[in-house]
């Protein structure tokens, strides 16, 4: 079974990271920018987008998992 994200399981205002990386993001959605369509992400804590990720580079993120 695979955990890599797709574009159908994105969801605006979702919590995402770079696989084992600390940052964490909130998923602002698929928009155009300059150079075609790219998911962008804020940083928490930050306001205005962080990273910009094309479809092919979901597999390296991940849903936030909370912390218990």
């Amino acid at each position: 079974m695979s955990n890599e994200l797709t574009v159908a399981a994105m969801k605006r205002g979702g919590r995402y990271n770079w696989n084992n990386q600390p940052e964490r993001l909130i998923y602002v959605g698929r928009n155009w920018s300059g150079n075609g369509y790219w998911h962008q992400f804020e940083k928490v804590g930050k306001q205005g987008v962080w990273c910009e990720v094309l479809d092919s580079e979901l597999h390296m993120l991940e849903e936030t998992k909370e912390s218990t």
